[in-house]
């Protein structure tokens, strides 16, 4: 029994790690900062508690005292999601970087200094012949690194999907309590002579309640499992943790969204389905002023696929629409709940943006594909853009996949001056390496000042020689929406080009890399200010 509680410990710790991020992600996102607070976390509970658990284990050599361990682990991993929210609430207030280490620190540091001391408990309690207590400590160790690969794989390939992040950790704390239970059991039916009567009425106690404990976290996990309340008028018709996000679809009056972990991704007005929810997916549009006549488009970020919707409606002239979405549940959800046409002319792909990229221009390269006339990059995580998606290597492969006079129109969330403008800028500094002219679409205007808060900008890329002003825009505009070829009100929109001269010269960029492979510190520029 030592053996598999090792074995078992060491997986549920793992298990804890992987989900780890899932918790803090509502009030942190999935960034660099997040994983680095959470390694660092577990790795310092480690440290203390293979300290702590050598020490305690030559004080207590009982496995009933490896029960009381167990049965503090159970109760902080089991019950954390009770509490997570409104701590994870609370510590959002704190920078990126300090409130994602103290949520780590309150939510992991005690389970995994307990968890971590189970390990020197198991050595020290099978370790009883000193010859051999080498192979012992060994196989023990080795014992529980299997139990951490099983509960790495098991978790990240398997179980977050299957069963959610809250369910999840009421599971694992159950197993724990379990664990606690037959140590307790253990040495409460041991005929050793080391266990008084005392010691007995002490262990019968500690099996009631483990008993209790495990009763009312079971209790939980089913009252979780019941549909809970959201916002005030809100309904939620789906909700799952997929390998990739916690997604949500909720519905107000007649107006249905796509959340990813805190954020929101899509929106439809069932009323009026194809009326852009968001304003920024309208300003999509502004990439026919460029290219009027586009056959073969590509999304890389579907969401709730509302702006291919949109384009395949008002388009004729597209042959075919690709759009590219890494996590397939998405896929599924944008069938299902935001009406995305099952269209001959629209081919949905469960894969990384990046990766397509890369087979597209060989097939091009190879004459067994055609080009893209249009490149449509909206693709975030919960709240930043992958940064392997904003670097050289991978626009200078966008670019192989365009036709001559293709475009490429990418949203990103910034601020064009000021400290949070870092970001913006230094991806379109990294696309004037590609392409020969980069035009920027702050939603509602720029006024030509710093910015204080990041919003959607359109940032459009065409492979023009020349540059073209915003009179250009605005007459292309009105034409283009005097002959019916664009209905969105993309008149107004070419009005918020910024057309400065202080973001076309060098000083505008002076502060801020070009991305590459090597070197794309997206967090830092994204959330971190100076």
């Amino acid at each position: 029994m030592l053996y598999f509680i090792v074995f078992l410990s060491g997986a549920i710790l793992m298990s804890m790690e992987m989900a780890g991020s899932r918790v803090m992600a509502p009030a942190f996102g999935n960034s660099i900062y997040v994983w680095g607070a959470l390694i660092t976390i577990v790795m310092a509970a480690l440290t203390l508690g293979y300290y702590l658990g050598g020490r305690t284990a030559d004080r207590y050599p009982y496995i009933g005292s490896l029960g009381i361990i167990l049965l503090l682990a159970g109760c902080a991993v089991g019950f954390l999601p009770l509490w997570s929210n409104a701590a994870n609430q609370y510590l959002s207030s704190y920078d990126l970087r300090t409130g994602s280490l103290l949520a780590a620190w309150c939510f992991f540091f005690l389970p995994g200094v307990l968890l971590a001391m189970v390990s020197p408990y198991g050595i020290k309690l099978a370790g009883n012949n000193l010859t051999t207590l080498g192979n012992t400590a060994g196989r023990l160790s080795a014992i529980s690194s299997a139990g951490s690969i099983i509960g790495t794989l098991a978790t990240s390939f398997f179980l977050i999907p299957a069963m959610g992040i809250r369910h999840l950790f009421h599971m694992l704390g159950t197993l724990l309590f379990i664990l606690a239970f037959l140590s307790f059991w253990s040495q409460y039916s041991s005929k050793q002579p080391t266990v008084s009567p005392a010691i007995r009425k002490t262990l019968l106690i500690l099996l009631g309640i483990t008993l209790i404990l495990t009763a009312t976290l079971v209790g939980s996990w089913w009252w979780s499992s019941l549909p809970r309340p959201t916002d005030i008028g809100e309904t939620t018709l789906y909700e799952r943790d997929t390998l990739y996000h916690h997604v949500a679809v909720r519905q107000m009056g007649s107006i249905r969204y796509l959340h990813f972990d805190n954020s929101y991704q899509s929106g439809i007005d069932l009323d009026n389905p194809l009326e852009m929810v968001f304003e920024y997916t309208s300003y999509l549009h502004l990439g026919l002023i460029p290219k009027p006549d586009p056959q073969s488009v590509l999304f890389i970020g579907l969401g709730g696929g509302s702006a291919p919707s949109r384009f395949l409606n008002d388009y004729p002239s597209i042959k075919q629409l690709d759009a590219v979405e890494i996590d397939p549940e998405v896929i599924q959800v944008a069938y299902r709940y935001f009406q995305l046409p099952r269209s001959p002319r629209l081919k949905t792909l469960a894969q990384d943006g990046r990766l397509f990229i890369r087979e597209k221009a060989k097939a091009i390269a190879a004459g067994k594909s055609r080009p893209y006339d249009m490149i449509v990059i909206d693709a975030y995580n919960s709240d930043a853009i992958p940064y392997h998606l904003t670097t050289l290597e991978f626009l200078s492969q966008v670019k192989k996949t365009l036709s001559p006079d293709g475009v490429v129109i990418s949203n990103v969330i910034g601020a064009v001056s000021g400290p949070q403008s870092r970001f913006l800028r230094a991806f379109t500094r990294t696309l004037n390496q590609v392409f020969p002219q980069v035009y920027l679409f702050p939603i509602n205007g720029w006024s030509g000042g710093d910015e204080s808060f990041q919003r959607n900008i359109i940032v459009i890329a065409t492979q023009d020689s020349q540059y073209r002003s915003a009179d250009w825009w605005k007459k292309q505009a009105k034409q283009l929406t005097e002959e019916g070829i664009v209905t969105e009100n993309i008149v107004a929109y070419a009005q918020d080009l910024v057309d400065d001269p202080r973001v076309r010269n060098d000083v505008y960029y002076q502060d801020v890399p070009i991305l590459t492979d090597d070197y794309a510190p997206v967090d830092i520029l994204q959330h971190i200010q100076r």
